[in-house]
């Protein structure tokens, strides 16, 4: 009897091999980022780190900015879905933890892209994407925590998600827990604790 394994069709083993390739390219290209950074990293090294020729990786990807957007991409933990949470502090501690769980993951590769900024406009859009997104999350917190608890008298959500985005940034992390030491739970309670002050007082 033949299993379904041994039944796939060619074109489906060419496309996993085909994402298999990717996967590897981006894995090698995320740990030169975060360690040497953008400018330190080379697609010969990208290629050398996935087992894959120079060619192949300029193939699937085409540039390294195209190839850190993707990094990121890979880096950055699933989104939690709807929180079942009605208590706004305890809604707060949950979302500040994932924000800080995704500064760990990608903190050092949104800065190898701002490092990099000035000198490669395509890089430049990566950035651009990555700040985007960020203001989305930002705002998005606020949003869900006002449904919670009102806003303190005279605070704007445009005012509240400036504070989240500042204090959740991937330049003060990278202060704070790589150069200081912190615990990533130490940042994400001091983080949380401003974040609280910053909506209701």
């Amino acid at each position: 009897m033949t299993s379904r394994d041994d039944t796939r069709r060619p074109i489906d083993v060419k496309r996993q091999q085909k994402q298999a390739n990717r996967d590897a390219m981006v894995e090698s290209a995320g740990g030169l980022f975060a360690t040497v950074g953008f400018a330190g990293t080379t697609m010969e090294a990208v290629a050398a780190g996935a087992g894959m020729s120079v060619q192949s990786v300029y193939f699937a990807f085409g540039t390294k900015a195209a190839l850190l957007r993707a990094a990121i991409e890979r880096a950055t933990p699933a989104p939690t879905g709807r929180i079942a949470e009605s208590d706004a502090d305890r809604a707060l501690t949950i979302l500040v933890d994932e924000a800080v769980r995704a500064l760990d993951a990608t903190g050092a590769l949104a800065l190898a892209a701002t490092s990099a900024a000035g000198a490669d406009e395509a890089v430049e859009e990566v950035c651009a994407w990555q700040d985007a997104a960020r203001s989305q999350a930002a705002t998005h917190l606020v949003h869900r925590l006002r449904a919670l608890r009102p806003l303190a008298r005279g605070v704007t959500t445009r005012r509240a998600s400036d504070v989240v985005y500042g204090v959740l940034s991937p330049q003060l992390h990278a202060v704070l827990v790589r150069e200081r030491g912190w615990p990533s739970k130490r940042y994400a309670a001091w983080a949380a604790d401003l974040v609280g002050r910053a909506l209701w007082g």
